[in-house]
């Protein structure tokens, strides 16, 4: 079982172009979790298995088929207390 945690972004372009286009992604196969579309664009945890799919046009794709999956809430830094001086 593998486990990916991070906000799902794609179109990411740095110079001299040696990068796959994505951070934190991999193609994911949501088949199997009822609510993908409500977390699409969220910060997200995923669980479930890497996978080689052979598709007949495409050829061998890296896949990261999902048995779970959720939206995490942000959480807000605390900001630190002034001290009184006296």
């Amino acid at each position: 079982m593998a486990y990916l945690e991070g906000q799902l972004r794609g179109d990411v372009v740095l110079p001299g172009g040696e990068h796959t286009g994505y951070v934190l992604e991999v193609e994911v196969d949501m088949s199997a979790v009822q609510n993908a579309q409500e977390i699409v664009d969220e910060q997200v945890a995923i669980t479930g298995e890497v996978v080689i799919v052979d598709y007949p046009e495409r050829g061998k794709v890296l896949i990261f088929r999902a048995t779970s999956a959720a939206a995490i809430e942000e959480e807000l830094e605390e900001e630190p207390e002034a001290e009184e001086v006296e």
